[in-house]
Order: C-alpha cells, then structure tokens, then sequence
C-alpha cells in the first residue's frame, strides 16, 4: 500500500484552529487517514503542509508487499524508475531525469541523491541490496540542493532508519517462499544505562536461482546477502543526542547477466547484409540453446559469481538549543565490487571477461543548523563536504572464438569464413586502470517567511565548489601466441587487430567548477485543508570526468547539467478527513543532458559521453486516499510524464540504420521514462476478539518505453500491470504476526531493461521477477 505523503493531511498548529468535542473526535479518529510526519525540511511536519512533491512509504507496508529491497519498492513509487542488471550497472530516474542508460561511469554523478540517515550514498550498489531497519523511503521529487547536503536534479530517495529504544526488546522475523527463499532478521535493543541505548541487528536474506544455466547445470540469478548493523543512540538530556551507526553488508553469487531477449535481424534498413548471430555462431561451432528468455534458461560458459562488499562509519549529533537544532554528520563509507563477469553472455568462448572491478571510497562532513518550531522566520542552513575516490580496474579478456566471431569475413558473402585463426586472439586481455575522484563543498541555506497564517514564502540558495580529478592508465597484456608464430601473410593483420582491442594511453587531468543554483517556494492555505503552492527550482549536476581512451575529438570533460523545475501543487483533505486528493503539476528543462554523442567531425569517428542537448519533462501526478468505512483503506497515485528530448543531434544511429553513423533524437521521447506509472492498493482490517485480521491487494502499470538512450526500437520495453496480496492475523499491540503474500500474481513476463548488442547480433535482457509467495512470522518480546 502506498501511503503518498505529498497527499497525507495533517494539523496544522496554529493554522484555522476549530474545537471538536472528545466525543465527536473519538467517533471520526477511525476512518480519518492517518496523518504521515516527514523530515524532509530537518523538522517535524505533516506532509499535507509541506510545500514540495513527496511521497513516503513506512516500513509497515513495504513487508506487508514482500518487498525486501528498494527495486522491488521502486513499483509503489510512481515516477521513480530504476533500470539494470548488477550491483553496479544500475541507473535511476525521477519523472525521466537522473542517468541515461548509457552513464554508468565512475566518473559522472547520478541525478537522484540516495540518502540513508542523511548520508549520500553515490553507489546505487550500495543502496539497492537488502533492506535493514528502515523507518521510512521518502521520494522528493525534482532538484534537492538547498536542503540536501548533496545538489541533485532529479531528486532524492531519503532512506531513514529506526533508532534504538531504551526500553529492552528483542524482534525476530522469518519469512520462507518458493524457490526456497529464505529471510531471517533479528535484532535487540536495550540500553547500557539511563543515557545510551543500542540496537544490534542482522539479516539474512537467501533464494534460489531464478535462471537456469545450461552450462553450469545450476540455477543462477539467486540471493545470499547478510546485512548487519551495530546502533548506539546516548542521549544524556532532552536536547541533545548522539547516534553512531556501524552496517557491513554482503551480496554474493552468480548473479548479474543478461538473458537473450530476441536475435536482431541480418538485414539492414537499406538492404545491406550483415553475419548476424546465428552466421557468427555456425563459424565457430557454437550451438545456441533456443531463444525464449521467459523460458528463464542461459548458457554462459564462464564464471558468473560476484561479490558487493560494503560497509560504513557514521555518526550524527543534534544540540536542541532552544531557537535551533545544531547537527553535525560525520561518515566514511566503502563499497566494493568484485565481478567475474562472462564478457560475452553467451556459451560461445568471445569474451571471457568484460568487467570493471570497483574499490570506492567516501567521507563527508556535514554541519547544519535549522530553527525550531513555528515563527515568523523559519530556516535552514549547512555547510557540506564531500570527498570520493573511485579506483577501477577494467579488464576485458578475448577467448578461442574470439577471432571467429569478431573479425570480418574474408568476402562480402555471407557464408565467408574468419579471416583470422583463433590464436590470433586467444588469451588476448585489455586493462584500464581508472581513478576519478572528487572535492566537494558547498554552503546553502533555506528561509520561509510566514508572512500569515494561511501565506508562506520559501527561498533558498545554494553555493558549490568542486575539484574533480582522474587518471587513465591503458595497457595490454595476457598469455597470446606470439606474431611470429603466423603464417608471414597474416603477421601484419593479427597485429593490427591485437592493437585495435587494445587501445593503450595514459593520462592525468583535472578541473575546479563554481555553481550557484536556488530555489523560491510560494505557498498559501485555501482553508483548513486545501493548501495550494508554486515553486521554482534550478537544480545542478555536478561535472563529470568521462576516462575513456584517448582520441581526436574527444573532450574527457562533461559539463554540468542545470535542472530549472516549476511546479504547481494542490493538497486537499475532504469528507471530514476521510479522504484526501492532492495533485502537482511539473515542468522541468534539463540543459547540458549527458548522453551518448558520436562525433563526426574528426577522423576516425568517435562516440564518448558528454553534453548533448536539452531534455524536458512535463506532466502531472495525482495522489489520493481515503477510509470510506472504518478499517477500509484506499490509496491510488499515479503520474503522466511527457519526458522528450528539445534537442538531441548525433546520437548513436539505431542498429537497422547504424550504416548512417548517427541519429536526430530531437522531439522524440526519451529513453528510461514510461509516460503512465500508476499504482493503488486496498486493506481491510477487521478486530475480532483479541487479534486484527487484515487483507488487502496492490496494483500496479507502468507504460512502455525505450530502455537504450538512443531509442533503439529493439530496446522498447513493453508496458506492463502487476498485482499483489497480502493477508494476515496479528495482535493489535504488535507481539506477533503471521501473515501470507503473492507478488506478480499473474505471473507476468516483463522485462526490467534492454539492450542492443550489434557485436553480438542479439537483444540483451534483465528479467522481471517471476510470481513469488510465502509467508512472513513476526514476534517482538
């Protein structure tokens, strides 16, 4: 069930006061919605009086779904989309913004913040694992950076997790489904003396495979993830407290590869023929297993198993001083990736490795100070750094039927054989060792004047600075025949083709940006329960540094993209707050959109990352909710997102006209940015006796859209509708609860992401899950 916050009314102290009696209060409390308290501004306040779009999600119901990670939540969040295989190639958007399908680069920023208890977290792998603890998800839609201590375009996701009690208890969970999956999760709070209370807890979550490997004889794609958090809270008064959080988690397996989606066709736009799939295949004796990826079979041939390490240090301070809350956020973070990745994805022996092994680094600092309660002038201000390193090692390694399928035909005809014996390549491995990292301060503030009751003006300003530096270090290497070992004729052709898959160079380079960007917020009370507001944001993507080989042509430098968001919205509570109905209207320009680009203007043509254009994303989102009768609930929520680009020339040309080199994108929609996401959900909660039984269902549509930036047509994801249900009996004080769920009910066949392999001659796919079940017990001592 979606509780979206950007429609969930609250009290407003102070605002429209109206005295009911006890009695009447007593009889309406049960089928008023429930108000819903959000920190989006670092205070306490009814979302209903926040003036931005948001929507939170309690933890409650994210278990209720069976949801036990953020890209299972993503279905309850409209808007929000999140595309990808692995624990690192993952790219998120927000009403279309964020990071094309083409940017999962070390060296460029992602454009929707992840914040976990304040701490920006730039690694989606570090983020999208197992679930451990949480209070609440926030989704705040559109540019964050004058509250934020990180400056982000397209939004944020703020991850908040519960802190320790200092009333001794212990929980304890245990869910088990089908394909024997598996999660435990423990966890006990207690307290040293009066001042500190701790909480340490572990989760563990296991499933089998859900992709059969035909090679390996085993069922891939499965969960073995331990997560563990270590949880200090002293608080020695009332106005001040200090919490220090220590986590490690783990996610390992064979996880993280594609399915073959569909084989793309041999026969170009213009006529030409091309040695598709099946041609390359025959050439070196390889036999594919039928394609059908809902039959849910692979055949890779070389090692698949992954680990993602991660693990951090952070502690929080906040001194109540009466007129403001001082904050101090201190935090180091680690996160590995150590992949084996079957380069090729198939069970020919091409690519025997095609991975980017990843060691990054974080601290940041962040002071900030806000006023408390209501007064004529509220405000927010903080100073911020961030400090990241990024240490990859790309290796990219050429197996015995790597000559075959790669180097072109001795003739025009299709039944030619390679050119190249399979030593020519054999063993042949590229290495590029990768080290972007990044200085960042910023210093911003945020102030509302409450000029009445019922009217409040909000503006804020944001200042960064940021040093970004990279090195690039290409070499070649591995265990190859040598030259002299071929036949005279073909010596200067085997050396061509080594040097061509390996390109080598090196190179140091570095650049200091400045920004100023802000944001001006009018809102006005209509009555007690319709608020009204507009808003203006520009929000800013930090440069990157795009370390790619080095070619004529190619500026490694990317610069910012600038978000300017307008916004109107409208939060109404109706039916004597049984009900509520809240509506946002958007639009938002993102100039200087990083993407994919072919330059065509040197010799030879090179295709990199950088500063392509102009996007633009317009539309509008409606949430609503209501208790008709007592212990009913009905949420809906959805968005319409007209997502384009303004201006997009020579991007990458789509595979049936990729003779042209490139492609005019402009006016056409973009990549990553279904324009229908809708979701709603039902709960009935009946009390009989001593216990609650409650059951409810979700719903869930997301429209068809082009995965590939270039907007390939083989890339076009085809839209689909999930349903879920839940049922369950528990005890009204929490002591314990036994509930059953089914997600994908149907059992539908969709697909999370696509994309185009030209080397290959086949359309690459991640898989949605499957239909899963089980149940859940619950007990709290």
């Amino acid at each position: 069930m979606t509780y979206p916050a950007l429609l969930l009314a609250g009290t407003a102290t102070g605002v429209f006061p109206v005295a009911m009696p006890a009695q009447a209060a007593a009889a309406t409390a049960a089928t008023q919605v429930e108000e819903i308290t959000v920190t989006a501004r670092y205070r306490k306040e009814s979302a209903q009086k926040v003036p931005i779009s948001i929507t939170a999600l309690p933890a409650e119901q994210i278990a209720k779904q069976g949801a036990f990670n953020l890209k299972q939540v993503v279905q309850q969040l409209p808007g929000l989309n999140i595309q990808g295989i692995s624990g690192r190639n993952q790219t998120i958007t927000i009403r279309g913004i964020g990071t094309n399908a083409g940017g999962t680069n070390d060296g460029l920023e992602q454009g929707v913040g992840l914040y976990v208890d304040g701490v920006y977290r730039p690694r989606t792998g570090s983020v999208i694992t197992d679930l451990i603890d949480i209070d609440s998800i926030q989704l705040l839609r559109g540019p964050q950076g004058t509250l934020f201590g990180k400056n982000t375009v397209a939004g944020a996701i703020d991850i908040k997790t519960k802190e320790p009690t200092f009333t001794p208890e212990a929980k304890a969970e245990l869910s088990y489904g089908n394909y024997n999956y598996l999660r435990g999760y423990l966890s006990f709070d207690s307290k040293i003396n009066d001042d500190i209370a701790f909480r340490v807890s572990y989760l563990r979550t296991q499933r089998d495979g859900l992709i059969y490997n035909t090679v390996a004889g085993k069922h891939w794609d499965g969960l073995d993830n331990h997560s563990a958090r270590f949880d200090v809270l002293y608080a020695p008064t009332t106005n001040f407290k200090f919490r220090l959080i220590a986590d490690y988690s783990i996610q390992k397996g064979d996880v993280g590869f594609y399915s073959i989606a569909s084989v793309l066709p041999t026969t170009l736009a213009n006529g030409t023929q091309v040695r598709g799939f099946y041609r390359r295949a025959a050439d070196v004796g390889y036999v594919p297993i039928p394609i059908d990826p809902f039959a849910r079979r692979v055949d890779l041939d070389s090692s698949q198993y992954d680990k993602m390490p991660s693990w951090g240090v952070q502690g929080r301070a906040d001194w109540d001083t009466g007129p403001i809350t001082l904050t101090s956020i201190t935090a180091y973070r680690n996160w590995k990736w150590l992949p084996n990745y079957d380069g090729d994805q198939i069970g020919a022996n091409v690519l025997t490795q095609s991975i980017v092994v990843t060691h990054q680094q974080q601290f940041s600092q962040e002071l900030r100070a806000a006023s408390n309660g209501h007064h004529v002038i509220d405000f927010t201000g903080g100073l911020y750094f961030f400090w990241q390193k990024a240490n990859d090692l790309q290796v990219t390694g050429y197996g015995r039927d790597a000559a075959g399928w790669l180097t072109t035909p001795n003739t025009a005809s299709p039944t030619a054989t390679a050119a190249l014996p399979s030593a020519a390549l054999d063993g042949l491995t590229a290495y590029a060792h990768v080290v972007p990292a990044t200085y960042s301060y910023a210093g911003y503030g945020q102030a509302t004047w409450n000029a009445s009751d019922r009217f409040r003006v909000t503006a804020g300003l944001r200042f960064t600075y940021e040093h970004k530096t990279g090195l690039y270090d290409a070499y070649g290497g591995g265990d190859l025949a040598p030259i002299s070992s071929f036949d005279p004729s073909i010596q200067a052709a085997v050396a061509a083709r080594r040097a061509a898959l390996v390109p080598i160079g090196s190179y140091d380079a570095s650049r200091d940006t400045k920004n100023l960007s802000g944001t001006a917020i009018a809102a006005y009370d209509l009555s007690q329960d319709v608020h009204a507001y507009a808003s203006y944001s520009r929000g800013y993507k930090s440069p990157g540094i795009n370390l790619v080989a080095p070619a004529n042509g190619i500026d490694i430098f990317v610069k910012p993209e600038k978000v300017d968001d307008y916004e109107l919205g409208l939060k109404s509570r109706f039916l004597g707050g049984k009900a509520e109905l809240n509506l946002a209207l958007f639009w938002t320009d993102d100039s200087n959109y990083q993407a994919n680009y072919v330059n065509t203007a040197v010799t030879p043509v090179v295709a990199y990352i950088t500063n392509v254009g102009k996007l633009r994303s317009r539309g509008v989102e409606v949430d609503a909710r209501a208790n008709p009768v007592e212990g009913l609930t009905l949420t809906a929520a959805g968005t319409y997102n007209d997502a384009y680009y303004v201006h997009y020339r020579s991007a990458p040309a789509q595979y049936l006209t990729s003779y042209q080199g490139t492609v005019d994108l402009s006016g056409r929609p973009a990549s990553g940015a279904p324009k229908w996401s809708l979701t709603g959900t039902a709960e009935y909660v009946h009390h009989a006796g001593t216990v609650d039984v409650y059951g409810g269902g979700d719903a869930s549509y997301r429209s068809g859209f082009y995965a590939a930036v270039n907007l390939d047509p083989f890339s076009w994801i085809p839209g689909y509708a999930l349903f879920g249900l839940h049922a369950g009996v528990r005890k009204p004080d929490g002591k314990w609860d036994v509930s059953v769920w089914v997600r994908n009910l149907t059992d539908k066949n969709y697909f999370n992401t696509k994309a185009v392999s030209t080397q290959f001659g086949v359309v690459n796919a991640a898989l949605g899950e499957p239909r899963t079940f089980g149940f859940t017990l619950r007990t709290r001592i």
